[in-house]
């Protein structure tokens, strides 16, 4: 074998605390994403007057609940919650 060989084998090679931290990362990713459904499972207990005490409506937890798996719906629920707060705020320093 060449010496060209034998650095591309070294480079492709994964080593086992390379592995097992990619496993860890990828159980930690789908335990965040459990609790993030569940809290979205919480927050479409809540009835709408509750909904409104926190900034959010009955359409942003049908929306959330409408993301695929690997997308954060807390994530989503925020951003709708932040977008609606700076709009409702922004006329108020012009």
């Amino acid at each position: 074998m060449s010496a060209l060989t034998e650095s591309r084998k070294a480079e492709t090679a994964i080593s086992p605390g390379a592995l097992n931290h990619w496993f860890a990362r990828v159980i930690e990713g789908l335990q965040r994403a459990a609790v993030r459904r569940q809290t979205l499972h919480q927050l479409a207990r809540l009835d709408d007057r509750m909904l409104k005490d926190i900034g959010l409506f009955r359409g942003d937890i049908d929306a959330a609940e409408a993301l695929p798996r690997g997308r954060d719906p807390v994530a989503l629920l925020a951003s709708r919650r932040t977008a609606r707060n700076n709009a409702r705020f922004a006329d108020r320093y012009y």
